[in-house]
């Protein structure tokens, strides 16, 4: 069983902590049914990306700022949260965390994910980085360094729990360590992670003052 050090967390969101795909995919759907676009194709490449880039790789003859912004504003506005649920065992785990030593970095539309953790009563950590706070999102580097800097950790002492490869590429290129969930995707696709579980309880974490120590079962 290995056991790892290190001085934070950084949590996905969605397919980690919370099950919302339900929510995304019917919204997928039905844009893609208006527009003429495979959904299909939207399946195999929207997990861990933002909107936009989901856009421009499935429908490059598209506007994609405009087409987030209308995607986005459908899933805000979707209040039928009874579809999302957290998944085993994480409320005990992000309650039991010291404040200062997690974050949640997602790709998912701020408004959205603060009203899933709310409807799911989940807490909301001080560094909470969405879709609207970077430039870039995930495959690059900076969501992952820009809550290691809120967290006043160094990246090289963080481990990054996800469950996309887009994720996953993010995480290890801005040098944190990867534990991979299989709650969305195959192992074959999470390889580039460091280490693989099904899911989020299958980490054992303690707390010792100085740093998180996390045993994998």
């Amino acid at each position: 069983m290995p056991l790892l050090n290190c001085n934070a967390l950084l949590f996905d969101l969605d397919g980690v902590l919370v099950d919302s795909n339900p929510v995304y995919e019917t919204h997928w759907l039905i844009w893609a049914q208006e527009r003429g676009v495979s959904y299909q194709h939207i399946l195999e490449v929207h997990h861990g990306r933002p909107v936009t880039d989901t856009i421009r790789i499935v429908a490059p003859h598209l506007d994609p700022i405009a087409e987030a912004e209308a995607y986005r504003n459908a899933v805000i506005a979707d209040d039928h949260l009874e579809r999302v649920q957290s998944f085993s065992g994480v409320p005990t785990i992000l309650e039991e965390l010291p404040p200062n030593r997690w974050a949640i970095v997602t790709s998912a539309p701020r408004m959205f994910a603060l009203k899933t953790l709310r409807y799911l009563a989940l807490p909301v950590p001080k560094i909470f980085i969405s879709s609207e706070d970077i430039g870039m999102g995930k495959p690059a580097p900076y969501p992952y360094l820009r809550a290691a800097w809120g967290l006043n950790q160094p990246i090289e002492r963080c481990i990054v729990v996800e469950d996309a490869p887009a994720g996953i590429q993010s995480a290890r290129s801005a040098g944190a360590r990867v534990i991979a969930v299989r709650t969305t995707n195959s192992p074959e696709a999470l390889q580039e992670a460091d280490f693989i579980v099904n899911e989020v309880s299958d980490l054992k974490i303690k707390f010792n003052d100085t740093c998180l120590r996390i045993s994998l079962d």
